[in-house]
Formats: structure tokens, C-alpha cells, sequence
């Protein structure tokens, strides 16, 4: 029986400590700068939010960056449009940390390795006791590391190990799943096995069941798949169950414990 996939994470597995500080390419002081320049590690084909932590040793606003990585896709969120700013405003303080977050998309086809990413900032130096944003424009780029990281076995991993029916009533139940390769598309469940007298049915009155947020699954998102058992002619205790993950020509089968009360 094939088994759910595991994350190979070894080429990011000490990253951050053969990793230098950076510093600001061109910023004529350091007023902002990186705090950490490892990025958290993504899969061929994922996309999502990452972030990076900032800080400031003097009063800084309208802090902007933009991002660039080979292989990687970048877009920022909406309020914004063509770069990112800080979560909790455009200003920083001396002294304090605060987060910029990007919206990345690692292509299918990337391969194993630490991506540079370049971060390309501008902010303004606030003149002494403005009280507005106003004072010299500063600028400065900064490298930061995205580690791309491989799986092994199945492209779909069933998280929902066991589940909890009671015998008096039929009850809807979720399985839980996370795609870790690209191609997941129509994915179809199914779920089998057990002791006589136990009915599984699905949504819809259909031969198998299907993600609730759509057909696909898309790299390093979880979704959940409803199925319904109804145990009500069958004696308390523990059973296995076999479910079936199907996908264009590929099926995967995983274990799943019913426990009946």
C-alpha cells in the first residue's frame, strides 16, 4: 500500500547558518534594513503569502519593496498593487520590527535549491520632529533566500487518519487532504472496506466524493472531502477502512481507522 509523502528538507536544513548578514547594496544609511534573510522553504508549484521581518534604527515612512526571484512569481496585495509595505502601516519607529509580506508563485518545474530574492526598498528619513512624512528619500536592496524544497512518494497526503462515528445515528465526516506535487486535478474519493453492515455514501448520491473548495488541489493547500457512514448495524469497536485518492491515471490508497461508540 503506498503511504502519504514526506518532505525531503535537506538542502534547507542549516540554511540560516551559512547564510551572511546582509546589508543595504546602496542606502546611504542604514536605516531599515532585513532582520532575517531566510525565507520559509516552498514546493515546486505552490504559491502563498511569505514574509519577511524589518527594522528600523531611525524614524522611517512610506516604507515600499518590491520583490524579484528567478522561477518565482510575485504579486502584492491589493491595497498596494505594485509593492508591499509594512502590516501595521507605511512607518517604523527606532528600534522596532514589523513584516512585509509577498504573494509568491514557485513555477512547477523549479527545481531543488536556495533562490535568491531580491528585495529593492525605498522609505523615507524623517526630517527631526516631523510630525508628517516628510524628510530625504531613502533607498537600498537587499538579498533574501527562498529555499525550494522536493517531496517523495504521492503527490496527495490523506492527514485524516481516524475517524469517530456513533453507532446510533449516520453521521458526515471530513478527510482531510494536502496536495505536495503539482497535476492534482479531479481528484476523486472513495472509501472502502470495514465490517458487514456498514454504509459510506456521498455527497450528492455519487460514487465517490470530491474536495469541498473545488476538483483541484493545489500544491500545499489542504481541502477536506465529506463521507458519510452509517454504523448503525454495526457493533462498537475499531476498524480499517481503505480510501482511495484518484487523479487523472494515478490512484493512491491510505489507511483510515473507523472507531465506532
Amino acid at each position: 500500500m503506498r503511504r502519504s509523502a514526506s518532505v525531503a528538507i535537506a538542502c534547507a536544513a542549516g540554511a540560516a547558518a551559512i547564510l551572511p548578514a546582509t546589508s543595504p547594496a546602496h542606502a546611504a544609511a542604514a536605516d531599515l534594513g532585513l532582520v532575517i534573510p531566510l525565507l520559509a522553504p516552498m514546493l515546486p508549484g505552490q504559491t502563498g503569502w511569505v514574509g519577511t521581518t524589518w527594522a528600523a534604527t531611525d524614524d522611517v515612512c512610506d516604507v515600499r519593496v518590491t520583490a524579484a526571484g528567478a522561477g518565482v512569481t510575485v504579486t502584492y496585495p491589493t491595497n498596494t498593487g505594485t509593492y508591499s509595505s509594512l502590516s501595521k502601516g507605511d512607518s517604523l519607529a527606532p528600534g522596532h520590527i514589523d513584516y512585509v509580506a509577498f504573494h509568491l508563485s514557485v513555477a512547477t518545474s523549479k527545481l531543488v535549491s536556495l533562490t535568491p530574492v531580491t528585495l529593492n526598498y525605498t522609505y523615507v528619513e524623517k526630517a527631526d520632529g516631523a510630525t508628517t512624512c516628510t524628510g530625504t528619500k531613502r533607498s537600498g536592496s537587499q538579498t533574501a533566500t527562498l529555499p525550494i524544497v522536493s517531496v517523495t512518494g504521492d503527490a496527495v497526503t490523506q492527514k485524516t487518519s481516524s475517524v469517530t462515528v456513533p453507532k446510533k445515528t449516520p453521521v458526515w465526516s471530513q478527510l482531510v487532504f494536502q496536495a505536495r506535487k503539482g497535476g492534482v486535478d479531479d481528484l476523486r474519493v472513495t472509501v472502502s472496506g470495514g465490517p458487514a453492515g456498514l454504509v459510506v455514501s456521498y455527497p450528492q448520491e455519487r460514487a465517490y466524493t470530491q474536495l469541498n473548495a473545488g476538483a483541484a488541489l493545489p500544491v500545499g493547500t489542504d481541502d477536506h472531502a465529506a463521507v458519510k457512514f452509517d454504523a448503525t448495524n454495526v457493533a462498537a469497536g475499531t476498524y480499517k477502512l481503505t480510501v482511495k485518492q484518484s487523479y487523472g491515471s494515478t490512484t493512491d490508497s491510505n489507511d483510515l481507522t473507523l472507531i465506532v461508540v
